[in-house]
Formats: structure tokens, sequence, C-alpha cells
């Protein structure tokens, strides 16, 4: 494949999918078995070819430089003032999150092998346009396509969960879909008031993001009580889009019906890609674009996301539903993603960065293993399941594998985010804050660190009452309850219990590269951490900037009280010159 292009090996990558729904349409009729195996093809070639084009990036000049790469720009509405373009690439922000895309669409069409009996046409065809949307969202590089791809990843999901969920399957797809409809409108008009405000410093109405970004750096959106503070209303309209997409408690409300009543492929997707969508779009334009508005929101942000981590492991610690669990379990570890970003410390933000994936591989891989256990006993109730250990132990290895990464223990991936975002938290709480902020600082970062003992409470016990002590033959089900899940004719098929309980080839398939993943990002970090790093410091380094000045301006508005004061430039141009030395900060190969 290195005889194409770069450009053209990543439009040849968002297009199979879509190839794809229109053969599994096509196939149709069929039946059942073409139909999936088409799905898992295109799924399967789509993650090969985004798999080479990672590789090629890592090898490229513009992934040392910290360079955009397999940039294409085609016309699209030009004319006039107006420069609308079909502009695709890839660069450090995106690469991960474009390849756990591929990754976890194979997943969930795996996972939905036999779950799926009922309208599977329509199922996977959906599944597989929704992958199209997730990788489209982190390759545009421009403001109107990017929002083009933001919305389209609803409707597919809406669809999904509203036609193959649960019980209570369209009051979670209506909730789903409204509040992140309503939050990405108000984020639109916050893009679009960014580009206007571009044009009217240079003449030209462009929604190119790089063009916007070095335009605002240029000519910064007013922040001051003498100009005015455009730019912090135009953060918030981001803010009320991205935050929802997170989410951002308390802007969750929506997450965990969504979680509990989506088919099982629909939850993996949601827990590992589309929850960091919102992450994306504050790295990729709030941060960059409105530095002196992230730098004023920054303490309020930090400290809401330690108010998700506690508050989220506290609702699942009282959970009676194994997969509502999961769901406020990614409330709580979604809350240590905003803590790290929003401490604008280089170590936390790379943590913040590194852990997007981290989640994205340990929650799919539980929310995929939660719908195993449900297809096998019909109930996802922990008080109705005991001793599944000795009924499917390969079942059970892989739940505590992804356990023990979602908890953070060290040799596994979950460990290195965390422990990036708490020591990079820390060393904000340090010598990174205004004297008057510190006290508020360190309590938080320790929150934080509480919100791991209490995370590995409800998991590991979780865990111990499902798969060990005595066993519990759960309630049977007869074929009827289960005819609005998709799981109708599946359960008519096998009213009486399941003999075949341990893991199938197809699910085997489905489980195994999350865990090589989970295993190699915690033995080896630096291969996940420096590819990443030049970006992240060129799209945080304002916004820290800035951050240091407000605080520098606290300082000085304080009475003298003999406290020691922050050293004169707490942040430089490379976010580490005036640091102590520290392990944390070394340069990454």
């Amino acid at each position: 494949m290195n005889g194409i292009t770069p450009a053209t090996h990543l439009l040849l990558v968002i297009a199979t999918p879509l190839v794809g729904a229109v053969v599994a349409w096509v196939l149709g009729s069929r039946g059942l078995s073409a139909v999936r195996q088409s799905a898992a093809v295109t799924a399967l070639i789509t993650l090969l070819g985004a798999g080479w084009l990672v590789l090629r990036y890592l090898q490229s000049t513009e992934a040392a430089a910290g360079e955009a790469y397999a940039v294409s720009s085609a016309p699209w509405l030009v004319g006039g003032v107006f420069d609308v373009r079909l502009s695709l690439g890839l660069d450090g922000l995106s690469i991960w999150l474009f390849g756990l895309s591929a990754l976890l669409s194979l997943t969930a069409v795996l996972v939905s092998w036999n779950a799926i009996q009922e309208k599977p046409i329509g199922f996977y065809v959906l599944l597989l346009l929704l992958e199209a949307a997730m990788l489209g969202v982190f390759a545009a590089r421009d403001v109107i396509l990017f929002y083009v791809f933001f919305e389209f990843t609803l409707v597919p999901l809406f669809f999904l969960i509203g036609i193959w969920g649960h019980e209570e399957r369209r009051r979670a797809a209506v909730k789903f879909f409204l509040y992140t409809l309503a939050g990405s409108v108000l984020a639109f008009l916050g893009l679009l008031t960014i580009v206007l405000w571009n044009a009217s410093h240079t003449g030209t109405v462009t929604f190119d993001i790089a063009a916007l970004t070095a335009g605002t750096a240029a000519h910064p959106l007013p922040m001051s009580p003498e100009k005015g503070w455009l730019q912090m209303i135009v953060f918030l309209a981001l803010f009320a889009g991205f935050a929802v997409k997170v989410p951002i408690v308390p802007f969750h409300t929506w997450l965990p019906l969504a979680h509990v009543e989506a088919p099982t492929g629909g939850s993996v997707d949601l827990a590992g890609v589309l929850l960091k969508i919102g992450i994306y779009g504050f790295l990729r334009f709030s941060l960059p674009m409105l530095p002196d508005a992230t730098a004023a929101a920054a303490p309020w942000l930090f400290g809401l996301g330690a108010a998700g981590i506690i508050y989220g492991a506290l609702v699942a610690l009282v959970q009676t539903d194994l997969k509502r669990l999961i769901a406020y379990s990614s409330v709580s570890h979604m809350g240590y993603i905003v803590m790290g970003l929003f401490a604008l410390e280089p170590v936390a933000v790379e943590g913040a960065n590194l852990q997007l994936v981290n989640h994205g591989l340990s929650a799919a891989g539980l929310f995929a293993l939660v719908g195993m256990i449900y297809e096998r006993f019909h109930t996802r109730s922990i008080a109705n399941l005991g001793g599944i250990a000795t009924k499917a132990p390969w079942l059970t290895v892989l739940f505590m594998l992804f356990t023990f990464s979602s908890i953070g223990l060290p040799g596994l991936n979950g460990f290195v985010g965390e422990f990036l975002i708490l020591a990079g938290s820390f060393q904000r709480a340090w010598a990174g804050v205004a004297p008057s902020l510190r006290a508020a600082y360190l309590t938080m970062a320790v929150s934080a660190v509480a919100g791991v003992v209490l995370g590995a409470w409800y998991m590991l016990w979780a865990v111990e009452r499902v798969f060990f002590g005595g066993s519990k033959e759960p309630p049977r089900h007869d074929a009827a309850a289960h005819a609005h899940d998709g799981h109708a004719h599946h359960h008519a098929a096998h009213a009486e219990a399941d003999d075949r309980c341990d893991l199938a080839w197809y699910e085997v398939a489905a489980l195994a590269p999350l865990a090589v993943f989970v295993l190699w990002i915690g033995l080896a970090p630096a291969t996940f951490l420096a590819p990443p790093s030049a970006m992240l410091r060129a799209a945080t380094r304002a916004a820290g900037d800035s951050f240091a000045d407000r605080m520098r301006r606290l300082e000085d508005a304080a009475p003298a009280d003999g406290r020691p004061h922050l050293p004169d430039r707490v942040v430089e141009h490379d976010h580490r010159a005036s640091r102590p030395p520290l392990l944390l900060t070394r340069d990454r190969p």
C-alpha cells in the first residue's frame, strides 16, 4: 500500500465502511450469515488499512515535526468570500483515536455476531456508517466537515439504540439525541463566531482549522473588561457541546441510560470512541483558539473533573445492574481525563490524551463482556449472578484483565495514564497556582487519589460477586420477554440453559486485540506517548502561558503574607524550562 499516496490511503480507509455498508445491504437477501460476514470483512479491511496508515504516519517526517499528515483538500463551497473545503488529514492529536475507531468497530461487529437476530441488515449497515463517521470526525481539517461528521455520529447510534436496544430503548435514544444535538448546535454557533472573527481581520471566510488556529493566535478574541468577553462566550458555547459529549458532570444524565439500553455493539462504540470526541474538541478548538478563556475556566473545570471522579465512583458502588455499574465507572474515569486536560500541565495533558485510548480499550472490553454474560444468562443483575468463573474461565480471565486495566493496576495501560494525570495535577497544585488556590487544588488532587481507591472497591466487589463464590442459576426468561432487545429468535432457540458458557471464536477475536493493547501500552508506554507529544505541547502552549499569567496577577494582587511565591515564569514556552528537574517531564524519544 506504500504505492499510493498517504492522502489517497486516508480517503480509502474512510470510504471502506461506506462501501461495505452498501455491500451488506445488497447481500441482505442471502440471509443473516452473509450480512454479518460481509460486515466483519469490511471492518477487518478498514482496520488493516487504518493500522497501516498509522504505521506510515509514525515513520514520517511529519510525525517527528508535529505536522499534519496525509492531507487532502478539494473545493466544496468555494465562491465569493466563502472557502469551505473537503479537507482531511491526521496529526498527533487524532492519530490514536483514528486507529481506535477502526479497532473498536471490528469489536462491535464481532460482539454482535449472535446477539442480533432481528433486522440484521439495518443493524450492520448502521454500524458501518457509524464507523465511517467516527473515522471522519478525527480526520476532518475543516470546521464544516468536522461538524458534519460530528453530527452524523448521532444518527446511526440513535437508531441502533432505538431499534435494537432493550426495554427503555426509545426513551434512551431520544434523550441521547436531544442532549447531544442541543449541545452540538451551541458548539457550532461558537465555531461560526470564530470563523467570522477571523474573517473580520483577514477578509476571507475560511473554515480551515489550521488557518483559524493561526488567525486566533494573531488576532485573539477579546477577553477583558475594556474590549468585552467574546472569547469567554464562545468558550462556553463550545463547552456546551463538548461537555455533553464527554460527558462532564452534571451534563452526564443521558449516558447511563443510553449505555444500559444500547445493544452491546452500540455500547462498545459509544464508550470506546464517541465519548472521546468531546475531549478531542477541547484539544482541537478550545485550548489553542481560546487560550485566555480556557485559562480562566481551568480551575472550575479541574474541579468538575474531580467531582465527576468521586460522583461516578460513589454511584457505581451502589449499582445492582452490572452494565449500569460500568456506565457510571465511565463517568468517573472520564473525570480523570477532564482533570488532566485542564490541569494545563504537560505531564497531565499527555496522561489525559493517553487515557482517552486506555479508557476506550478497557470500557469497550468490559461492555462487550457484560453483553456476553447477558447473552448466556439473560440477566445483568449482580444479585442473580455468581460462580461464573467455574462455567466460563476464559471469560472470567478477560473480564479481570479489563477490570485491572480500568482500576490502574501497574503493568497495564490504565496505570500509565492515571499516574501521569495525578502526577501532573499534584505538580500543578504545588508549583503552578497562586498560593490562594493551592489548598483547593491539593484537595481536588487528593480526591482524585481517593477515586482510585473507590474504583478498585466497586470493580473488585462486582467481580467477586459475579464470578466467584457460590454458583447461582439466573432466572429463566422466555423469548417473549426479550422481544424488544434484538435477541428474540436467539432466546427462543435457547430457552433452556446454554451449555456453552465460555467464549466462542468470534468473541475471542473481538477481545484479543484489545487485550494486546492493554498489555502493550502498560509495558511500553513511550511508544504511544511520543507521537502526539509535539502536537499536544503546541495545542496547550497558549492556554498554559495564559494560565501562568493569571496566577502571577492573582499572586501579585494578594497581600504580602510571607508565603512562597511562584517563580517568575511558571510556564515557559516549552512548559518545562522553569520547573525543577522531574523524571516525569523528561524529554521522550
